[in-house]
């Protein structure tokens, strides 16, 4: 199961919110750190989500190559019962 950017985000503000309530310093750090990297993992997923797939290219590459195919085969009358 892949982890969601809203996630990211979601753990991001409760560390926050931790790092702003906890008494004591190395506590907040870890959290602020903890804040940091969900907000870096929340960009990281969002930058995969809106670059072009290279399986995506290629799965539409294949679906053209089979719609030629059929467009080709009704103009053969291949295919038809």
């Amino acid at each position: 199961m892949r982890i969601s950017a809203a996630f990211c985000r979601e753990q991001e503000t409760i560390q926050q919110a931790r790092a702003e309530i906890e008494p004591l310093e190395n506590q907040r750090n870890i959290a602020r750190d903890a804040a940091k990297a969900w907000g870096e993992e929340a960009i990281a997923i969002e930058k995969r989500a809106a670059a072009p797939n290279a399986r995506n290219k290629l799965d539409a590459a294949i679906a053209l190559e089979f719609a030629r195919e059929a467009a080709t085969d009704g103009d053969l009358g291949l295919g038809q019962g």
